[in-house]
């Protein structure tokens, strides 16, 4: 999929503010995604307002909300909150497309060297973005991620471990909650529509088809909330076996590496 297509979701500019500073050398982009997350949003913004790491650049896609206030919950907000970022940004696409065009859209208008992925009806802690930013720095990765916290109908700590492309291969154990260079997401183009679901799965895969880098930060920094309208409740695990066939048409040698793996170890 080209990051230039024709056919990829268009957006509207609904408001921007923008700090008359220089930019920041440490600026961080946020690519924070909506769709009729209305009810969830502000504890989403207030919990990127609340960031130790001072310089960062907010850019909020809502991917045609129809059931919800949310675009003019987000637009007020950064009214009111603008002076904390150096530059916020809402961005409305024209059709709905799924958070892989939402996210690509937010990539597209991203400045920061590094790029911090969020759906928005997540929240973080006040210093992930800062010890994120600062592991990728200092280690020279092509993406950071943390361990994540499940709250609200589930309570409990997630499954991520070091980036181990063999064991990636087999199961996805980092979320979409990570902080990105811009130029590894140009890299691999994107991210990838995926019917149902997985297009973390599928980005993370072509991290490793590319030869690039993530480094795991083992701190809870994010917190992933379980509710009955996520996606990867309603859509992914309904159609889990033939999503892991997909993975399986589409990264071909990955997989094939998992399965030796498997093999040497039954053997």
């Amino acid at each position: 999929m080209s990051l230039n297509a024709p056919w990829m979701a268009t957006g509207q500019t609904v408001c921007t503010f923008k700090s008359r500073r220089r930019q920041p050398a440490d600026l961080i982009s946020i690519c924070l995604t909506n769709y009729n997350y209305g009810r969830y949003i502000i504890a989403a913004l207030d919990s990127l307002a609340a960031q130790t790491h001072a310089a960062l650049d907010l850019v909020v896609v809502d991917d045609q909300s129809t059931q919800d206030e949310s675009v003019a919950l987000i637009a007020a907000w950064m009214e009111a909150n603008h002076k904390r970022f150096w530059r916020t940004t809402l961005i409305v696409h024209t059709r709905n497309q799924g958070p892989s065009a939402a996210r690509n859209t937010a990539f597209h208008h991203a400045v920061g060297t590094f790029v911090f992925v969020m759906d928005a009806d997540n929240i973080i802690y006040p210093r992930a973005l800062g010890r994120l930013h600062e592991a990728a720095r200092d280690g020279g990765f092509d993406a950071t991620y943390s361990q994540i916290e499940f709250f609200g109908r589930e309570q409990h700590i997630g499954s991520a471990d070091i980036w181990d492309p063999t064991q990636m291969a087999r199961e996805n154990y980092v979320d979409v909650m990570a902080l990105i260079r811009r130029q590894a997401w140009m890299d691999v183009d994107g991210y990838s529509h995926i019917d149902e679901g997985w297009e973390d799965y599928d980005f993370w895969l072509k991290f490793m088809d590319h030869g690039l880098e993530a480094g795991y930060v083992p701190e809870i920094l994010c917190r992933y909330r379980v509710h009955g309208n996520s996606r990867t409740t309603n859509d992914a695990w309904a159609a889990h076996e033939s999503l892991r066939a997909i993975m399986a048409f589409r990264h071909p040698e990955l997989t094939a590496r998992a399965r030796a793996a498997t093999s040497v170890v039954k053997t």
